[in-house]
């Protein structure tokens, strides 16, 4: 859009620039969390297809049967994760900025370092989030034990081991986790990608003199030594963040397992034979 108004030599509306980066974000995070659920639907259909232990077949069962509860569960945890993979995007821009400043010495104004400071803030932001979300992934869980306590006492009762349905809640919540956890790192970092060009210093020319001070300075002579040289345009392209990314899908993954195990503390007492009772 930018480009657009710049090739008619006119300038866009002051606020259609962050509309149109808010409104791209927003949208960017809404699809990734509601991709959730084809996801999970995909996962719930691979472990039909292919599990052969009971564990992955009841969480293939319950995958298909409510894919989009991924998507209601992760869904802050992906939104996190999507603003810290576009973070780490932005501070491999500033990195290459640096580059570029020490090759030729000219970069970012100001300095990069601030920048990058500025950016360890921005992963303590993320990381709070994160635990933010991880407690709400919690709750979540939690709660979606105690509403099918019913049906695991079912099951308890018929004759399903205990860790068997532990194994599967397991599966039932790292099959999509995972896959939307990929989808979020990439979508972030290409939103960093296409909201910063690589750093460039711009092609020059610069006119110098193969003589001496006094034939360079004589207006008879001084176009006879003199000479242009063109320097080429540099360019540092930002590199890929994967250690950064790494440990925000790790510490995600993570925060997913930690949750389910503190989960997993209630399905004994939600899977008590009583639970089978009526009035």
């Amino acid at each position: 859009m930018l480009r657009w108004y710049d090739d008619r030599h006119s300038e866009p509306p002051f606020l259609l620039p962050p509309l149109l980066l808010a409104g791209g974000g927003l949208a960017a995070m809404v699809g990734v969390v509601t991709g959730t659920g084809w996801l999970s639907y995909s996962a719930g259909r691979l472990l039909h297809r292919y599990a052969r232990r009971p564990a992955a077949l009841l969480a293939a069962s319950r995958l298909m049967t409510d894919p989009w509860a991924g998507s209601r569960t992760f869904a802050a945890l992906l939104a996190a994760v999507l603003f810290g993979a576009g973070a780490a995007g932005v501070r491999a821009n500033f990195v290459a900025a640096n580059e570029l400043s020490r090759r030729t010495g000219a970069g970012l104004a100001g300095g990069g370092d601030f920048y990058l400071r500025t950016m360890d803030l921005v992963d303590l932001a993320v990381a709070v989030a994160m635990l933010i979300a991880a407690g709400g992934l919690m709750v979540a869980l939690v709660e979606g034990i105690a509403a099918r306590r019913r049906a695991y006492a079912a099951l308890v009762a018929t004759g399903v081991p205990r860790p068997t349905l532990s194994r599967s809640i397991v599966w039932q919540s790292l099959a999509p986790a995972v896959p939307a956890l990929a989808l979020a790192l990439t979508v972030g970092l290409l939103l960093a990608r296409g909201l910063f060009r690589a750093p460039s210093s711009g092609a020059s020319s610069i006119e110098i003199c193969d003589a001496g001070e006094q034939l360079c300075t004589d207006p008879a002579t001084r176009e006879q030594y003199n000479r242009v040289v063109t320097v080429a345009e540099i360019t540092v392209p930002p590199g890929v963040p994967l250690e950064q990314l790494a440990w925000l899908g790790a510490g995600a993954v993570g925060a997913v397992l930690l949750t389910v195990a503190v989960g997993l503390l209630f399905l004994r007492a939600s899977t008590a034979v009583e639970e089978l009772r009526t009035a």
